[in-house]
């Protein structure tokens, strides 16, 4: 990979990265996720058309939503002085997020008691079925990052919480509550297409 006219070892800068507190934990997760788990490509940076197609769609349309919210939307928001009983989106994504997240783990770590034969239906996917990118090791980064993501939104939540309320700081915590659904919702749905195609492929074997 080039930045400018250097030349930059791609693997060296993923072990570089990971000692950065907080952010490094968060890209490698990111940029696997970018990557849609693909093994091969665990030591590589993702490019920037695997980072919009993945990552930053979504982020660009929560942000674009979140705009619309606060500005049509902004006398319904909590405001100390001036709406006291508006939504006040970081108390909600802190008293909601906490559960998903350790329910999110809980199923995460489920999947690693699964037997073998769960891993190796979820592979058959991939070899028999129409998506050729599907399998074991996207399903696994495809929970691992909205978990990653709640537990950014907590935090974020979190030090939005420090500051005096502000159309930018109203933004931030929209944000942040809004992604952090989107990504509840694509964390139910590849549960249910996972376990729906499972169980169509036991279907197919006992007619």
């Amino acid at each position: 990979m080039k930045v400018g006219r250097f030349e930059v070892n791609q693997e060296n800068f993923l072990k570089w990265v990971k000692l950065i507190p907080f952010l490094g934990a968060i890209f490698l997760v990111a940029n696997f996720y970018a990557n849609s788990g693909v093994l091969s490509k665990r030591k590589k940076i993702a490019t920037f058309f695997d980072w919009c197609k993945r990552v930053l769609t979504g982020i660009i349309f929560t942000l674009v939503l979140s705009l619309g919210v606060v500005v049509f939307f902004r006398e319904g928001l909590f405001h100390p002085q001036f709406n006291s009983t508006g939504l006040d989106a970081a108390s909600v994504a802190l008293s909601i997020f906490p559960s998903i997240l350790g329910f999110g783990i809980g199923v995460f770590v489920v999947i690693f008691a699964l037997p073998n034969q769960f891993m190796e239906k979820v592979n058959s996917i991939k070899v028999n079925g129409s998506s050729k990118t599907f399998g074991a090791s996207m399903m696994v980064v495809d929970m691992a990052y909205p978990l990653m993501v709640y537990a950014v939104v907590l935090m974020g939540e979190f030090l939005i919480k420090l500051f005096q309320i502000s159309l930018l700081t109203q933004v931030i915590s929209v944000f942040l509550l809004l992604y952090g659904m989107l990504m509840t919702f694509d964390l139910i749905s590849l549960i249910f297409m996972t376990a729906y195609t499972l169980l169509a492929i036991q279907a197919s074997k006992n007619p």
